[in-house]
């Protein structure tokens, strides 16, 4: 005796193929979406450590113009700058601005501030010089730079 089979096999696989598909879809967009978050943080951590790279170097660039000249003064607002980068001041891709005020005694000591930036991203540093131990007598000051202290600024 024979049994009617009906020739419904595999009817249920497009339905499981679909969920399994937008199952495999989910995934892949989330492992994806997690890769790229993770890229631009990485990105923006190594540009906030070139900004800060290229601060420093503008404030060692303003000790090099003290250690020449001990009367050094460029006091006006980012009153120069430094390329890191083809056109990095101009582009806005790697470049230091760079201001020094003060006489190097105690009572005034020289102030270098330094902003390292990279696209959007400053970092300042601010380097305080005091030259010949501070002292104020003519016969004693010969632009020995006798003490710097170094801070990173967060404004």
């Amino acid at each position: 005796m024979m049994k009617n089979i009906s020739k419904k096999n595999g009817i249920a696989t497009l339905p499981i193929m679909m969920v399994l598909g937008m199952i495999t879809l989910a995934v892949v967009v989330s492992i994806s979406s997690v890769a790229l978050n993770e890229l631009l943080i990485s990105q923006g951590a190594y540009q906030s450590a070139s900004a800060l790279s290229y601060a420093e170097g503008g404030a060692r660039d303003a000790l090099i113009r003290i250690t020449r000249n001990k009367n050094y003064l460029c006091a006006t607002m980012d009153c120069y700058s430094l390329d890191f980068a083809t056109n990095g001041c101009v582009e806005g891709t790697g470049c230091a601005f760079v201001t020094v005020s003060g006489t190097g005694t105690i009572a005034d000591p020289k102030i270098i501030t330094s902003k390292g930036k990279v696209k959007s991203i400053v970092r300042k540093m601010q380097v305080t010089v005091t030259l010949d131990g501070g002292t104020t007598d003519p016969a004693l000051q010969n632009g020995l730079i006798t003490s710097t202290t170094w801070t990173e600024l967060t404004n």
